[in-house]
C-alpha cells in the first residue's frame, strides 16, 4: 500500500472545547515518509507518543489540547503525511466528532504517493488494566477494535469495528464527545469543557440523554474513535486485535508505547 498526503490545503476553524477560545488550523501536503506533524508558534512536533504531554480529557500534544479527534480523522483516511499548523491552544473541537475533519479530507482530495506504507505488526499480546479498565494488542492480520463500556444512566454498550476507511465514515467518524450535565461546573472550574455545548458535545442528563443521539450507542463509538486517535500516535499504521474495557487517553497512550517499545 502506498501512502497518501491531501491533495490541497484545508482550513478549518471553531473553537476550543476545553478553552472555549477561538481556534483554527491548516492542514498542508507533506511529503513522504514525513508523517503526520503539529507545527504552533514556529516550532514543529511530531504526532508521536512520546510527545503527548497530557491525558485528562483529552490527548495534549506539547502544548496542543485535544489532538485526537483529527488524527482518528487522519487515520481513518489513511492519511500518512501532512502539517498541521495550530493557531490557538487546541485543535478546534468543531461539532465533538471526526465528522468535519472528514468532510475536509474529501473535499480536498486524497493523494497516493510513491512510498510504501509501513506497517507496525503487533506479534505479541500487550495487556494494560488498571482500575478496572483494560487494553489489549495482540495479533491479528488487519486492524479491528472491539470496545466495550459501562455508564451510569446509560448502562453498557458495545461496538466492534473492523477497519476501512467506509466503516469509518459511516460508524465511527460522526460519533461525538459527551459528558455529564452535573461535572460540567466542576470541569469548568478546573480549567475545562468553558467551550462545551450541544453544539459539539452529546450531554447526558438524570434521565438519559439531553440532545439526539446519532446513534443509541454513540458513546461507546466515540471511545472507539478516541482510540483509533490515540493509536495514530504510533507514527505508523498498527495491525493489530485491540480490545478494551472502560479505557481512556491514558491506557491508550501506554499501549501505543509499549507496542513501540515492543517491534
Amino acid at each position: 500500500m502506498k501512502q497518501q498526503t491531501i491533495k490541497k490545503k484545508i482550513l478549518l476553524e471553531g473553537i476550543g472545547i476545553h478553552s472555549g477560545k477561538p481556534a483554527k488550523i491548516a492542514l498542508n501536503p507533506a511529503k513522504g515518509d514525513s508523517g503526520i506533524t503539529f507545527k504552533k508558534d514556529g516550532k514543529q512536533l511530531r504526532a508521536l507518543a512520546e510527545n503527548v504531554k497530557k491525558t485528562e480529557r483529552g490527548t495534549t500534544l506539547g502544548e496542543i489540547a485535544v489532538a485526537e479527534h483529527l488524527l482518528a480523522a487522519l487515520a481513518g483516511m489513511g492519511i500518512d503525511n501532512v502539517l498541521v499548523e495550530v493557531f490557538g491552544d487546541e485543535v478546534p473541537v468543531m461539532d465533538g466528532s471526526a465528522l468535519p475533519f472528514v468532510k475536509a479530507i474529501e473535499e480536498a482530495g486524497i493523494e497516493s504517493q510513491s512510498k510504501e506504507k509501513a506497517l507496525i505488526e503487533v506479534k505479541k499480546t500487550i495487556n494494560i488494566e488498571a482500575d478496572g479498565a483494560s487494553v489489549m494488542a495482540g495479533p491479528f492480520s488487519g486492524f479491528k477494535v472491539e470496545f466495550m463500556v459501562e455508564f451510569p444512566v446509560i448502562g453498557a454498550q458495545t461496538f466492534a469495528y473492523t477497519g476501512g476507511s467506509e466503516e469509518f465514515i459511516k460508524e465511527i467518524a460522526p460519533a461525538r464527545t459527551f459528558g455529564y450535565i452535573k461535572e460540567l461546573e466542576a470541569l469548568k472550574k478546573r480549567g475545562l469543557a468553558k467551550g462545551a455545548s450541544l453544539d459539539n458535545a452529546l450531554a447526558i442528563g438524570e434521565k438519559g440523554f439531553i440532545n439526539k443521539p446519532r446513534f443509541p450507542d454513540e458513546p461507546v463509538r466515540h471511545k472507539v474513535l478516541d482510540l483509533i486517535g490515540d493509536l495514530a500516535l504510533a507514527g505508523r499504521p498498527i495491525r493489530a486485535r485491540i480490545v478494551a474495557k472502560k479505557t481512556g487517553h491514558s491506557a491508550n497512550i501506554e499501549l501505543v508505547r509499549r507496542i513501540l517499545c515492543s517491534t
